[in-house]
């Protein structure tokens, strides 16, 4: 049974017509500080206690927890990530992650995406399962969806099949999500920028401010 989804995001993307132009305009914000996970209203980020930065010069890595059934992370994967990308090219390193929490099977497409990743396809996998659930309005965890979606991104059909009938993937989904859940993560899509970073804005501005600010250390 197709699964209801609400289609209407609210102000948590109204940043996203910012221009890049504009985002390199934007004051960087004061370095973050530790502060045991006790976070301000104002904030746009807080460092997460127990977790160490990876932070590699003149680079920004950026992990996305999300789930396919989440409409805020079509948004966030459809609007504000090509943005950044566009704006910041080799700067950026990003990765996406499976945080399934909405429903029960959402680890579905997540096995499907695991699946293509180890293929090479992982992107378009990700993007042709985002748009079978809200542009065709098809089931994303229904088997046969998802054997049609490989076809159509040249995945090997019957090795596919066979890899996500047997649930080879579940562990590797699961264990994201306890990754996810291990930086306080309660919601999709959660963002950690540098292994340790935890964003609360989740506007082009709010992340553009943050990459610049680690950008600009950089260069001291």
């Amino acid at each position: 049974m197709l699964r209801k989804i609400t289609v209407v995001f609210v102000s948590l993307f109204l940043g996203v017509v910012i221009s890049g132009a504009v985002l390199a305009e934007n004051s960087p914000p004061s370095p973050p500080s530790n502060k045991g996970g006790k976070e301000g209203l104002d904030e746009k980020y807080v460092i997460v206690p127990g977790k160490k930065s990876n932070h590699e010069r003149g680079r920004v890595k950026i992990t996305i927890f999300f789930d396919f059934f989440c409409p805020h992370c079509h948004q966030f994967d459809s609007v504000v990530m090509p943005l950044l990308q566009r704006e910041y090219g080799d700067k950026l390193k990003v990765t996406a992650m499976g945080f399934p929490i909405l429903y029960e099977d959402s680890v579905i497409p997540l096995e499907a995406y695991e699946l293509a990743k180890d293929e090479g396809k992982g992107e378009e996998m990700k993007m042709a399962i985002f748009d079978a659930i809200y542009y065709q309005r098809k089931d994303g965890a229904n088997h046969d969806v998802l054997f049609s979606i490989a076809k159509s991104v040249g995945l090997d059909v019957e090795k596919f099949r066979k890899g996500l009938t047997s649930g080879i993937k579940k562990k590797v989904v699961l264990e994201g999500k306890e990754l996810a859940k291990s930086y306080g993560a309660k919601s999709t899509p959660t963002v950690i920028i540098d292994g340790n970073i935890l964003l609360k804005d989740l506007s082009l501005a709010g992340l553009g401010s943050v990459i610049n600010n680690i950008l600009e250390k950089d260069k001291k």
